[in-house]
């Protein structure tokens, strides 16, 4: 029997108040199997069965209401459907009430209560599904990466790819125990070869930049090509980057753009590389018109980037009218969308009101309120200078600690100028104790995102190699 004749029978089964009809039939209307994905007809076909008392239909309608899926959103009704499903002893209804006590969906933020539940599942069953709970609730409830670490690999190593790719991340960052590149790159691995499309994308980006891994970019190109055509768009992106570059493929920009240009019908952010692609003019021809197309399309569907970015382009008079006015009212538009960029932008311009009469070659009064603000949202160049500005006692008591501490959020998202003046910082003992090893390892990874440090690298290797002899005399 084909899958269509599968399904017309399903629907006839269904339609005739077959339980297991309606259940099996509303899994392919939520997966697209055989027939057209239709979230909402894969709702209504579990809501019938559950409503004749499938307990399994009971938690996926908790799952649709939970996640607002082929219906609107309602946590609390969620929860009274995966009760239901408890009391009739479904296996996976536990693991979503346990989330809803965790998270507060629902029912009132209750983790002790919500962990146990977890737990007490996990050691009679062993599913890694609620090790991964376990797992995610002490790394973001209880901000305990120890223990998140050590529930992760209890899940990684019973087959869940996506304790995998998290082991991957704490082990490139160093949370919860050492950093170690080559060991989150055999997780993201694991990951990949388990399914996971994420991990294969980041798999592909170790081999691109070379973490954890010999840099390849042909397995890099590889890989993106992989992902790219199961769907992830970050893939896609970065395979048209492949093209523009001749990273891993022959270089071919024509094809790069025309890819940029396909995927825009969909994705502001391929529009957004596009604007930028052709603001640069380093991969093609400088086109600003081209630039301010693109910037705009991406605008219009809410790229907080691209919003500041046309305010750059404003206070520049570069492809737009020059107009401080108009530039000033793009990045507080895009403050309020929590922009980095707009609130660093807007602090070098003066604050929300400053002055528009400032001079081009000129940033004017600089109002370090809002720089604070972009620093703390992880902007590089804003904590670069807010660290310097307390460590060099600029129009304040110098207080090195406290400058270094503003580099943190910037660090967490690894902005290589921040990585950099951290790394200098570590090297010689400012606002922080002297750890070498910490220099050397932020010099490599902002060597890997971009920044040449090999100066400071070859520098401090002798610094490193000059101790040793010291150790050994």
């Amino acid at each position: 029997m084909s899958r269509r004749e599968e399904i017309s029978w399903l629907r006839r089964a269904a339609q005739n108040g077959e339980v297991d009809a309606q259940f099996d039939l509303a899994c392919a209307y939520a997966d697209g199997d055989g027939v057209p994905q239709n979230p909402r007809t894969a709702f209504r076909w579990f809501r019938k069965a559950a409503e004749q008392g499938d307990r399994e239909a009971m938690t996926a309608i908790g799952y649709c209401l939970l996640n607002g899926e082929g219906v609107d959103a309602d946590h609390g009704a969620a929860v009274d459907w995966f009760k239901k499903s408890i009391e009739l002893g479904d296996r996976d209804a536990p693991l979503y009430m346990a989330s809803c006590l965790i998270y507060g969906e629902g029912v009132p933020k209750d983790v002790s209560a919500g962990l146990l539940m977890a737990r007490q599942n996990w050691e009679a069953s062993e599913d890694p599904q609620y090790a991964y709970l376990i797992a995610r609730a002490h790394e973001e409830q209880l901000n305990d990466d120890v223990s998140a670490r050590r529930w992760h690999r209890l899940a990684a190593d019973r087959g869940d790819d996506e304790a995998m790719l998290s082991l991957g991340d704490m082990h490139r960052f160093g949370l919860g125990g050492p950093r170690s590149l080559t060991t989150a790159f055999g997780w993201y691995r694991a990951s990949a070869d388990a399914g996971n499309l994420e991990g294969l994308a980041t798999l592909a980006y170790c081999y691109a930049v070379g973490e954890g891994v010999r840099a390849d970019e042909g397995k890099a190109f590889e890989l993106y090509e992989q992902a790219a055509k199961q769907g992830d768009e970050e893939s896609r992106l970065s395979v048209a980057a492949c093209y523009l570059h001749g990273s891993g493929v022959e270089r071919d920009a024509d094809r790069g753009i025309a890819l940029l240009k396909e995927l825009a019908v969909d994705s502001p952010m391929a529009a957004m590389r596009l604007a930028e692609t052709f603001y640069d003019g380093e991969l093609v021809p400088q086109d600003l018109e081209a630039t301010v197309h693109w910037l705009r399309e991406a605008a219009s569907r809410d790229v907080p980037e691209a919003i500041t970015f046309l305010g750059v382009l404003h206070w520049n008079g570069e492809g737009l009218p020059l107009d401080k006015q108009a530039a000033r009212r793009m990045y507080q538009k895009a403050v309020a969308m929590e922009e980095p960029h707009a609130l660093f932008n807007l602090g070098l311009a003066g604050g929300m009101d400053g002055p528009d009469d400032v001079p081009d070659d000129e940033v004017g009064p600089i109002d370090w309120e809002l720089l604070e603000k972009a620093a703390v949202s992880g902007h590089g160049r804003a904590a670069v200078m807010l660290a310097t500005r307390w460590i060099e006692g600029v129009d304040l008591t110098a207080d090195p600690k406290r400058g270094f501490e503003f580099l943190a959020p910037a660090l967490e998202i690894e902005d290589p100028d921040a990585l950099f003046f951290s790394a200098e910082c570590y090297r010689d003992g400012v606002g922080v104790d002297v750890d070498l090893g910490r220099a050397m390892e932020y010099f490599e990874l902002a060597q890997t995102l971009g920044l040449d440090t090999r100066v400071e690298r070859g520098l401090l290797r002798r610094q490193l190699r000059d101790l040793d002899e010291q150790g050994d005399s």
